[in-house]
């Protein structure tokens, strides 16, 4: 796949960097890890309700987007593909695509169209990001109140941000003209696929023009519903601020477990970071990257860099720990359906492409 130099070398470089982070600060990181044996376990146990509503915010975020689309799913089956989805994003190395092809064929047993599922996923994506933004003002109002915003912090925040507006701004354009859309994706797989050849002699094209025609179609219909039905929005924005809200709770929790309390404002920037930067891993979960972005903006904020690596760690472990087993279990059940044949093609084929 065309990314797959580019995603080396992010890995690549955020592991090294996470390596040599293990490195220079060894002895306050094996200070920090002897201190597993004294976390409160009252603390840790406060997570599994925590995550609880996480997954439950992100079945309600299920359910209320695809109401708009004339769906009614219950709530109690819409939990269960959240831990599924969750397996399968954290298990399978694609960055999250197998999450695409995953929900496709899980949702179409369940009654649901394959171009209301494309709907789903770009919304929360598009959503997601849009969430970011308030939560990355509130990280420097945060940070600004309790002394602890440098330089360093204020720009990664500032620049994140405007990242995120830019790129919006720039998608709405595209996609919310119809002749638009036809241009741009006529154009950008000729670009890059040039851009690939110069480095890597290929007969194939690195990308299919077709896909990507059908995707920035799905885009603009969808674009054209929101833009009829922009206040049915409203309900999935707030599951999908739950969703990042319960989250940031958790790795807060984890270092009220360690002993410390340490500023929000610095968790809701390295939570992003470590999550825009995710989408771009190679390794399942996102591994080594997540870690090391996360552990880096941590440190830049005045947190010791052996608490924050430790931290992040027992964060990433006890969270997959807990769920990843049960969204195992009910990815099987679903796998012995009927449609087992097709989850097993579409999750393969994405992880095959990357």
């Amino acid at each position: 796949m065309y990314f797959k130099s580019i995603k080396f070398w992010v890995n690549a470089i955020t592991i090294v960097a996470l390596v040599l982070l293990v490195v220079f600060a060894r002895d306050q990181i094996s200070e920090a890890f002897e201190t597993f044996t004294q976390l409160n376990l009252l603390w840790m146990l406060a997570i599994i309700p925590v995550q609880i509503v996480n997954h439950t915010a992100v079945a309600k975020f299920y359910q209320s987007y695809l109401k708009t689309l004339g769906e009614k799913i219950r709530t109690r089956e819409l939990f269960k593909v959240s831990l599924e989805m969750n397996f399968v994003n954290n298990v399978f190395p694609s960055g999250g695509v197998s999450g695409f092809g995953y929900l496709g064929i899980r949702l179409k047993k369940l009654g649901v169209k394959g171009s209301k599922t494309t709907r789903l996923q770009t919304s929360r994506h598009f959503l997601t990001f849009l969430s970011f933004i308030v939560y990355l003002l509130i990280a420097l109002l945060l940070l600004s109140l309790f002394g602890s915003a440098s330089r360093l912090i204020v720009m990664i925040a500032s620049m994140l941000s405007m990242f995120i507006i830019f790129a919006t701004a720039i998608l709405i354009y595209i996609i919310s003209d119809e002749s638009r859309v036809k241009q741009f994706s006529a154009a950008l797989p000729r670009l890059v696929n040039k851009v690939v050849k110069t480095f890597h002699r290929r007969n194939k094209q690195p990308i299919n023009i077709d896909n990507i025609e059908q995707l920035f179609g799905d885009l603009h219909k969808d674009y054209l519903h929101v833009k009829k039905n922009w206040r049915d929005l409203r309900y999935p924005f707030f599951w999908t601020m739950l969703m990042n809200f319960t989250e940031i709770l958790t790795i807060f929790i984890v270092y009220l477990a360690f002993g410390e309390i340490v500023n929000p404002g610095a968790i809701i920037i390295s939570y992003a970071v470590a999550n825009v930067a995710g989408l771009v891993a190679v390794l399942p979960g996102g591994v080594g990257v997540y870690e090391g972005l996360m552990t880096a903006v941590m440190a830049s904020a005045g947190v010791e860099r052996g608490l924050a690596l430790s931290a992040t760690v027992v964060y990433r472990v006890f969270n997959m720990g807990l769920f990843l087993p049960i969204g195992y279990f009910f990815y099987q059940r679903a796998l012995r359906g009927e449609s087992g044949h097709e989850i097993e093609e579409a999750v393969g084929k994405n992880v095959d492409d990357d």
